[in-house]
């Protein structure tokens, strides 16, 4: 049975529970800043206006009692989204956190905490202090005014959110679209473990590589020019520069120079492997050009701390 149609019943008979609400009763002794809560979630309720807010983490709903895929009896819980923006939770079960088409494996959910989403409450529980809402609502909402009102288009640098982070791939948002991208598409330096670079709730610019029928796309390596471009009169062969070490491979290191330009390099006879770890600063000599990796070759000089 699809999992959007097991969500409890309370959610179906939410809209006549809410127009029954004494909410008078019930807001009477409410301050002033939870006034001002409860008015944002009772007015995206009724008109279906998008709220934002940051997630806090993720918590298993139990679902319905009823018949399991395999037709056993049994319970299940459903894995949501939380909000807090004051006093009130605000959860997003998983089916409606993506747009029909653009899912997730259900793992990508525990690495959002501290994104920034938008959203639109579909039912409120004003006596449980909690209400639930859906983000697919608001991304449909926000792809129709990208497209139709803002008339975005290719070659245009737009604002991205980045939502959750792994080792060599990252998932972000804009124009109502969910997107994940691997390093090629994200800098031009070369990055050993993207968490180390980028993380939930990080703004950056991308440039739009696609908006028609076929797909939406984006790069935000396009956004800033490639630092190879001129790198051998910025760092002629036989020159000494700072570097940074990104990561480690066997013999030897990637590093990064102040400009973006990535240097690999193996060690000078006097040092050994172990002297040196991810995030130490270097001094490196340039030794050739790897024009067809766009990268660098050098070797280390010294260690700077």
């Amino acid at each position: 049975m699809n999992e959007k149609n097991r969500l409890p019943d309370e959610l179906n008979l939410t809209r006549l529970r809410f127009y029954e609400t004494d909410f008078k009763a019930l807001d009477y002794s409410l301050t002033e800043k939870e006034q001002a809560e409860w008015n944002a979630i009772y007015a995206s309720y009724r008109s279906s206006s998008i709220l934002s807010g940051e997630i806090i983490g993720v918590e298993g709903v139990p679902l319905p009692d009823g018949e399991d895929e395999d037709g056993t009896d049994g319970k299940k819980e459903m894995p949501c989204l939380t909000v807090v923006q004051y006093r009130v939770k605000v959860l997003i079960p998983e089916p409606f956190v993506w747009k029909e088409g653009d899912e997730r494996e259900t793992y990508v959910l525990g690495h959002m905490a501290g994104a920034k989403i938008d959203y639109i409450i579909t039912g409120v529980d004003r006596e449980g202090q909690c209400a639930v809402a859906s983000r697919a609502l608001a991304m449909e909402r926000q792809r129709w005014h990208a497209h139709r009102v803002r008339g975005v288009q290719e070659g245009d640098i737009v604002d991205c959110m980045v939502l959750a982070v792994g080792a060599s791939h990252l998932t972000l948002t804009t124009c109502g679209h969910d997107l994940t991208l691997a390093q090629a598409g994200l800098s031009y330096s070369y990055l050993g473990d993207m968490r180390e670079s980028y993380y939930p709730g990080q703004k950056l610019k991308a440039k739009v590589m696609a908006a028609d029928e076929e797909g939406f796309a984006v790069s935000v390596l396009e956004v800033e020019p490639n630092p190879y471009i001129g790198a051998e009169f910025r760092h002629p062969v036989g020159s000494t520069r700072i570097a940074k070490i990104t990561n480690k491979y066997t013999g030897g290191i990637f590093g990064r120079l102040r400009d973006g330009c990535t240097v690999v390099c193996r060690y000078a006879q006097q040092f050994s492997d172990d002297q040196f770890e991810a995030g130490d600063s270097v001094i490196v000599q340039s030794m050739e050009y790897s024009d067809d990796r766009q990268w660098l070759r050098g070797k280390i000089k010294g260690k700077i701390r």
